[in-house]
């Protein structure tokens, strides 16, 4: 299977990138009299706004004006499914790097300083930050979802083998190679051109048009190549965007907003971050029998695109494994952090690192090859194929494929050699693993 020729095929903008010849967002040639733009954000994860004083920032060198949510013709919200993602706030501060207003000046390092020089008096109140202290105050931004087939508890009880534990998956800043952009050209007739680097403009046209309280029609959103997104652009882009329409609009000027990679990482959302618990019965070759787990992600102070994140999740806790009986339970938590958003598997890879961790734990308490143990649950052909959301795998070739790479990468030969070093080397190790995927 992995003996057919392999013809290499170059991106059709390789040459571009890699001579410097691309044009990005940034690169795009500034307007006459074009302003910059800088945001001033929340600096703590919870309070309340007392009093915001601006005179600083207005008397700042370079400045022509600032905009807060008072200057917001249509909604205060950039929220891509759910409502909850306010673009200003004058009142509650909800996590560290909430927008409260932003700055237009002569040049993006005085905008910058500028925003720098806002006081505001805060009263600032205990934060939810880390998932287990959610999931215990039943703070979700989303109802906790429960999917069960068979009868985990039972056959996890009288299961040969038992094995119960814990474990997290980190968050991940999407580092994209050019940071969020935005520039807002006013046209006549009211209308707004957008260049922005976004991986979703139909919606950041809908969103922008409903923020200026105007027709969708009336505004134009161009996109040439996006820098990298791998998910961070598809709706944490419409903050940036609708910022740069509404001084665009309000100064009749075109507005560039070029976000800091510091700013931008805290601005924007991540990669979810999960807590797992489980609780796993299987016999003496690996084989699972019944499993129990508990997932809990940190999504954020809104929902953005939790729900459909989480329930992919759960969808791969099986990765490409047959499990007769589970029992899962999945907690979508509200955290006074940025809001989390979509990364490339979008949930996939969360629900897969929980049953590969336990895959190896099995393994490693049986004291036998962890390629062995997947192989023994691996889905079958006419049997063993319906997954713990009842659809059947039609399309498996993973016993071939695996096979094939264990054969290829010489896998068994090198394991050995991995373990025979690791018994030599009380400090030093290696590792060596394979694993599946199944995706979709």
């Amino acid at each position: 299977m992995l003996d057919k020729k392999i013809i290499n095929i170059a991106h059709d903008s390789a040459f571009k990138h890699v001579t410097g010849k691309a044009i990005y967002t940034d690169d795009i040639p500034e307007p006459k009299n074009l302003l910059h733009a800088a945001i001033g954000y929340a600096t703590i994860s919870k309070g309340e706004i007392i009093k915001i004083d601006y005179s600083e920032v207005i008397k700042s060198e370079g400045v022509i004006d600032i905009i807060t949510e008072k200057d917001i013709e249509g909604i205060n919200d950039v929220g891509p499914v759910f409502k909850g993602d306010p673009i200003f706030t004058n009142t509650k501060i909800q996590y560290h790097g909430q927008p409260i207003f932003a700055v237009a000046a002569t040049s993006y390092k005085l905008a910058r300083k500028a925003a720098s020089k806002v006081k505001i008096k805060l009263k600032e109140k205990k934060p939810i930050l880390s998932i287990e202290e959610a999931v215990k105050k039943k703070s979700f931004v989303h109802e906790p979802q429960i999917l069960k087939k068979g009868d985990a508890k039972k056959n996890i009880t009288k299961s040969e083998y038992k094995l119960t534990g814990d474990l997290y998956s980190g968050g991940q800043d999407h580092f994209y190679l050019e940071g969020q952009i935005s520039i807002t050209i006013p046209q006549e007739d009211n209308n707004y051109l957008i260049y922005s680097s976004t991986q979703h403009p139909s919606e950041t046209q809908q969103i922008v048009a409903k923020v200026l309280n105007q027709k969708f029609n009336t505004i134009s959103v161009k996109v040439r190549r996006i820098g990298g997104g791998f998910g961070g652009k598809e709706t944490q882009s419409f903050l940036f965007a609708a910022i740069t329409a509404i001084l665009a609009k309000k100064l009749k000027r075109a507005i560039k907003l070029r976000v800091d990679r510091d700013d931008d990482m805290i601005l924007t959302g991540k990669r979810h971050d999960f807590y797992y618990q489980y609780e796993v019965g299987f016999d003496r070759s690996g084989i699972i029998k019944g499993l129990k787990v508990m997932l809990a992600s940190r999504c954020g102070i809104s929902p953005d695109l939790s729900r459909s994140i989480n329930d992919r999740a759960i969808y791969h806790i099986d990765n490409a494994y047959f499990i007769p009986n589970i029992d899962l339970i999945s907690y979508r938590c509200k955290t006074n952090t940025v809001s989390n958003t979509a990364f490339r598997g979008f949930g996939g890879p969360q629900g897969m690192f929980c049953i590969e961790n336990i895959i190896e734990n099995i393994a490693d308490h049986l004291k036998i090859e962890a390629h062995k143990v997947r192989i023994k649950n691996f889905y079958k052909i006419k049997k063993n194929n319906i997954t713990h959301y009842n659809m059947k795998v039609e399309d498996n070739i993973i016993q071939e494929i695996f096979t094939d790479l264990i054969r290829s990468s010489n896998y068994i030969k090198r394991r050995k050699l991995i373990n025979n070093f690791n018994k030599k080397n009380s400090i030093l190790k290696t590792g060596l693993s394979i694993t599946p995927v199944k995706f979709g």
